[in-house]
């Protein structure tokens, strides 16, 4: 598996909280986030250890702004993970669910920084420069940014998510390496989100690096909006556009590649392509796709530690707390691991076939 360190800028994009679950008490005294002063020196007493890292986190407020959270469970297995680590901190911790509207989620930031309502923001960004603004403005507050799966323009304090070029690349590698043993014709379809996301750019960037090389060509790049009848219709169109002349679709994110599957399975059912003609490939595993997966409907996936992602959020957020670092003056990426699973191993892989809680 590659692994490669990622450095990124990309140029291009009254709240209500809901889904809310709250621990912990706010302490009157506690410290404002950013800037607070550091918690640990070069030595620790061993039972002192625990004491300051929960002095350091009770009572500071933390606020998790997905771009869904109700039924999605990619996002509710973070919230499940920070909901549990802050808990046994005594943060309070709040979810605001903008239920896939952007204007939504800037509104519900701006508004948290504005009545100062967290000490630390983890962001969801659902476009390279959506939440720009709402970065820079937390930080100007001294409140911290952890931004999670999908990074932004504005890097905020800290990132996590899987590497996507990386992802990518491994996913077409084996996808390049099914239609060859095939004798298919050397033609793939992407199927991404909005297209101006940070995760649809870098998978098509991680495709073209193995598909291009290899003389395999990406025939069409369609955008889904993350909406799985769009997924599913635009994957109908590319069949009855290519039928037998296409040998795979590179679908971004598992749940929008089952919707593919199911348009590969009727097109199949229908006589429109022969059977196992037309791979589905993908990224991330949770336990629908997992299902999809055994019934035959998808192929592949880079399969990356999704759980991995909550934890980390909450092991970044410890750290900048008890760094006292002031919010915005450091800027951090780091990568959950990823594997290619199929019917074969994925029953053995302990990153996939992940669930909400």
């Amino acid at each position: 598996m590659k692994k490669k360190m990622l450095a990124l800028a990309l140029a291009t994009a009254s709240a209500v909280a809901l889904a809310g679950c709250s621990t912990g008490a706010r302490s009157a005294n506690s410290p404002a986030a950013g800037g607070a002063g550091q918690t640990f020196g070069e030595t620790v007493q061993l039972f002192d250890a625990s004491t300051k890292v929960h002095e350091s986190m009770r009572g500071k407020k933390v606020a998790f702004v997905p771009i869904l959270y109700k039924g999605y469970n990619l996002t509710m297995n973070w919230g499940a993970s920070m909901e549990r680590a802050f808990g046994n901190l005594g943060a309070e911790f709040q979810v605001y669910d903008p239920n896939f509207d952007t204007d939504k989620m800037t509104r519900i930031v701006s508004d948290i920084i504005d009545r100062k309502a967290a000490d630390v923001l983890i962001l969801h960004n659902p476009d390279v420069g959506v939440l720009t603004k709402q970065i820079a403005d937390a930080q100007k507050a001294g409140i911290y940014t952890v931004v999670v799966n999908m990074i932004s323009s504005r890097l905020g304090d800290a990132y996590i998510g899987v590497d996507n070029i990386a992802a990518a690349e491994d996913i077409t590698s084996r996808a390049v390496s099914d239609c060859q043993k095939r004798g298919a014709p050397k033609r793939l379809a992407i199927i991404d989100g909005p297209g101006n996301d940070a995760a649809s750019l870098l998978w098509s960037k991680g495709v073209h690096n193995i598909a291009d090389p290899a003389g395999f060509e990406v025939v069409t790049t369609a955008h889904s909006q993350w909406q799985n009848s769009l997924a599913q219709q635009a994957a109908e169109s590319i069949i009855q556009q290519q039928k037998t002349n296409l040998c795979g679709f590179l679908v971004t994110y598992d749940l929008n590649s089952v919707a593919v599957g199911d348009a590969v399975q009727s097109a199949v059912a229908r006589g429109v392509i022969p059977a196992d003609s037309l791979g589905v490939y993908t990224m991330a595993a949770d336990t629908l796709w997992c299902d999809a997966l055994r019934q035959g409907k998808v192929t592949a996936s880079a399969s990356y530690d999704v759980q991995g992602v909550g934890t980390a959020a909450v092991v970044a957020t410890q750290q900048l707390v008890q760094t006292g670092a002031p919010a915005g003056s450091t800027h951090t990426v780091a990568f959950v691991p990823h594997t290619v699973v199929d019917r074969g191993n994925v029953d053995a892989t302990t990153i996939a076939c992940y669930k909400g809680q």
